[in-house]
């Protein structure tokens, strides 16, 4: 049963957007159901939050609101894996959410995950998009990142970091390295066992998405370079396919330059044959190098977000309510 639950909130800049979602937040957390306790990371942002947040007072309904404000931009993924860290580590809970500051996560659909949770001990509970709200070139963009991610990991990704897991899970997935780099991704690398549930996309409360094409192009490779063993493995496939149609073509080019010469130009059977040993040269060449790369990065020690994560923290400040599991004279480290 889960009776304290985290919420894990990102946010560089978007004070405005985070307001309306702790206004929001503070309205569910008066009807029945857990306590609910918001960690707002603060991913180095360059616009001073009390500015623009206001007055927490009236936050009563919330267990607690806590900001944990990072000495650097480390960016998007990295500062949910740090505020995954922070619950896991700090805050007496049963359950973390993940979810964005700017209202496109629909605080509202949190009651919908916390349902497909109940009578269960361990869950990894993500939210599949069913219906997004982003401009017609972005959802296009996104469905060749998801195309490319399904033909070079063999792997589907359907979701983003919406998300509600199980503090064993959590104390699971923030063992692992590849969490710097993609929430999503780390999920199915974790081989956890995950549960799907379509929700809509909301629309953002303020302003304007932060996340251009260039940003789109960066978080996906941050997703696909999770599976760089396995796409690794199927660049050498790859090569061995390659290996073996140009050794089939080879042949066939002598065949018919030797028993057919009625077929061949002049020099074509050496240009052809040339040409596809080069390419096949430099393909199986920079296939292993890699995979040679890949295996050497093995023997190197594992960063891991647990372990690491507090050299990023300059703060952590009680903003309402009671801090869970921790006395408040406790927040002030660095």
């Amino acid at each position: 049963m889960i009776n304290n639950l985290s919420v894990v909130v990102p946010v560089y800049n978007d004070w405005a957007s985070l307001r309306v979602l702790l206004d929001r937040l503070n309205e569910i957390a008066k009807l029945p159901g857990p306590g609910i306790f918001v960690t707002i990371v603060d991913d180095g942002s360059t616009e001073p939050m009390d500015n623009s947040v206001g007055d927490f007072s009236a936050l009563t309904s919330l267990v607690g609101v806590e900001v944990v404000h990072l000495a650097v931009n480390v960016g998007h993924q990295r500062a949910i894996a740090i505020g995954l860290c922070v619950a896991v580590e700090s805050h007496t809970m049963d359950a973390v959410v993940v979810m964005d500051g700017d209202g496109e996560d629909p605080p509202e659909s949190i009651s919908t995950l916390l349902k497909n949770a109940a009578g269960r001990e361990e869950f990894c509970i993500v939210a599949e998009r069913r219906k997004r709200m982003e401009k017609i070139s972005f959802r296009i963009s996104y469905l060749v990142y998801k195309g490319v991610f399904r033909l070079v990991t063999g792997k589907e990704i359907s979701f983003g970091n919406f998300s509600l897991t199980s503090r064993g899970y959590v104390r699971r997935l923030v063992m692992i390295s590849e969490l710097w780099n993609n929430l999503p991704a780390a999920i199915l690398r974790s081989r956890l066992p995950v549960d799907k549930i379509p929700i809509d996309r909301g629309s953002r409360y303020s302003g304007s998405s932060k996340m251009n094409f260039i940003s789109l192009i960066v978080h996906g490779l941050s997703g696909i370079s999770v599976y760089a063993d396995t796409i690794f493995v199927r660049l050498l496939l790859l090569t061995i396919f390659l290996f073996t149609f140009t050794a089939i073509s080879i042949a066939t080019v002598l065949f018919l330059r030797i028993f057919h010469p009625q077929y061949a130009t002049p020099g074509w059977a050496t240009t052809v044959s040339f040409g596809m040993i080069t390419i096949l040269t430099l393909v199986f060449f920079m296939t292993m190098s890699s995979i040679l790369m890949l295996l050497n990065s093995r023997v190197q020690l594992l960063v891991l977000p647990i372990q690491e994560y507090r050299h990023y923290v300059a703060s952590k400040r009680l903003l309402a309510g009671r801090m869970p599991g921790i006395t408040e004279g406790e927040l002030s480290g660095s």
